[in-house]
């Protein structure tokens, strides 16, 4: 405990911003903190509770996708590419879509339909399941609503509270659906018993994913989407919950309303996306 000072935290953190985020090392250095409080509180009391220096909150990123840039990704991830070459004698850029079908990667497009219109964090779209469960979310096709924690889970900082589900998502899980239910049923007569596959939303050869990485940076080269040539910030899962809350606040949506369908606290809403909202200012400016 007497290593823990701000000389000590500051090194650690110097130290630690050579291979990780300043996000993650904040997370670190507050989970070293309730460690010690936890300790103090459980098993203390000591005579001097050591304070945690933490780094400054990082800037929060402000990428998001247009509707071409999602549109671009969607195709990317349908195996679409784009083709690209140069008119010698104009030096004009042209291009043409083509498409690759072993790059074809259907559970990345459910994935990313289901960020965009639900605004869902990677983890939770990724455990969603057609039926209820205990281990992730479900869809409740009945009631139009998408579940993001198991039945009887607890939540937690990280706010996973149902979403409604739109007409468009609506219509493509309707479909996703029954797609899987008959490729459940296929995989049954042929095994002689029930088996359990294509349970999640998301799934790869029958079976959940636990990350999309490897498909979501092919679809990225397909769409020519690298910040090498968009020359901002690289786009990653966590992008479509910030594309879904920042398209939100353009069709002028209630902050309170943003707030509940994304499981975010209206402050952090306004915050962070406030100044996309199509009223941001509009009487201010006016004066």
């Amino acid at each position: 405990m007497a290593d823990v000072r701000g000389e000590t935290c500051r090194a650690y953190a110097k130290a630690r911003g050579k291979t990780v985020k300043p996000g993650t090392i904040r997370r670190e250095l507050a989970t070293l903190s309730k460690a010690i409080n936890h300790w103090h509180k459980e098993h203390g009391p000591l005579l001097s509770v050591p304070e945690v220096t933490m780094p400054d909150v990082p800037a929060p990123r402000d990428r998001w996708l247009t509707r071409t840039e999602a549109a671009m990704h969607l195709a990317g991830a349908l195996g679409f590419y784009r083709e690209m070459w140069c008119d010698v004698s104009t030096r004009r850029e042209h291009f043409q879509w083509r498409r690759n079908r072993f790059a074809i990667n259907r559970h990345l497009a459910r994935f990313i339909l289901l960020g965009l219109y639900t605004g869902s964090r990677r983890a939770a779209i990724c455990n969603v399941q057609w039926m209820p469960n205990t281990a992730g979310g479900w869809i409740d096709t009945q009631r139009g609503v998408m579940h993001r924690r198991g039945k009887g889970v607890a939540e937690t900082n990280k706010r996973q509270p149902p979403v409604r589900l739109g007409r468009r998502i609506s219509a493509h899980l309707a479909r996703w659906k029954g797609m899987d239910d008959a490729a459940r049923e296929e995989a049954s007569r042929q095994a002689g018993e029930p088996v359990s596959t294509h349970l999640h939303v998301v799934s790869y050869m029958g079976r959940g994913v636990a990350s999309v990485r490897t498909a979501w940076d092919m679809a990225i080269d397909n769409a020519w989407l690298q910040p090498e040539v968009t020359g901002q910030a690289a786009i990653t899962p966590h992008v479509l919950r910030h594309t879904r809350a920042t398209w939100m606040m353009f069709k002028g949506i209630d902050i309170w309303e943003a707030a509940g369908a994304l499981g975010m606290s209206a402050k952090t809403l306004d915050k962070v996306y406030g100044h996309h909202h199509v009223d941001f200012q509009k009487k201010a400016a006016e004066v």
